[in-house]
């Protein structure tokens, strides 16, 4: 029978990548149900807002077109998958991907009839546009300068995802219990930038997002290293932000819409 007395120092790294997963595997299985507005993370989105130029009509459903030229005359509906969605209620409409198509239009089946809009493009992380509904089509238009977006709104639900995932690992690998302290306080470091510096700084979304989840791991790693005054090895810092900034980010994307 082997034990951990047989394993090789160089496998050590192996041995901590299987517990975090099973670790991460494990708390997404027994995640409760979270209400789709409790986001741990910034998505890049798009938010229709509709505006009556005629006599007010339900909307009954919507699609969300991609297209790859200018014209737009051979327009795909947006592809389901995961999280990626558009879904619409009786007088909005919104939706959440991350390979948006450069250019898109809108074909919305209201109450009265089909209206299709205009070819509009994406400019802001969370774009937010302005639909202006007219008796025989739909005029699209982004605000997203206009609107405010709130920081952090999941503020409390990462905190204690976070910190619940870092109270396990620190259990499963014996590792000092003062460090959960500290978890939060980073957290609360990189938040702020997350929401609020990189969906504003007019990159891709791809790009903003893998960003914006990098600078989190690093600056957590590095301050809980710093704090603790090196209770526990690097390698062990920099697997749990990982392990943390993942599992909640995951569970952002298994609870958006």
């Amino acid at each position: 029978m082997y034990t951990s007395r047989h394993i090789q120092p160089g496998s050590v790294w192996i041995l901590w990548l299987q517990r975090t997963v099973l670790i991460l595997m494990a708390l997404v299985l027994i995640m409760p149900a979270v209400p789709a507005l409790a986001d741990t993370g910034p998505k890049p989105t798009e938010a229709f807002a509709f505006e009556y130029k005629i006599p007010k009509v339900d909307i009954v459903s919507g699609q969300l077109l991609q297209c790859d030229d200018p014209d737009c005359q051979a327009g795909k509906p947006l592809t389901k998958g995961g999280p990626q969605n558009f879904t619409c209620t009786v007088d909005a409409c919104q939706s959440l991907a991350y390979g948006y198509s450069k250019y898109q239009k809108l074909a919305i089946t209201f109450t009265d009839g089909v209206r299709v809009s205009n070819v509009f493009t994406k400019g802001a992380f969370f774009a937010n546009y302005t639909v202006t509904v007219l008796q025989g089509s739909l005029q699209v238009k982004e605000t997203s300068g206009l609107v405010s977006r709130a920081c952090c709104p999941s503020l409390g639900l990462t905190l204690v995802l976070e910190t619940l995932l870092a109270s396990i690992y620190l259990s499963v690998f014996h590792l000092p219990r003062s460090i959960l302290g500290w978890v939060p306080v980073a957290s609360l470091i990189t938040l702020p930038f997350v929401w609020a510096v990189f969906p504003y700084l007019g990159l891709n979304d791809w790009l903003t997002t893998a960003l914006s989840e990098s600078f989190a791991v690093v600056v957590e790693a590095a301050f809980i290293y710093a704090v603790t005054s090196r209770a526990i090895s690097l390698r062990h810092v920099v697997i749990l932000s990982l392990a943390m900034n993942a599992f909640s980010f995951l569970v952002g994307l298994a609870t958006a819409f």
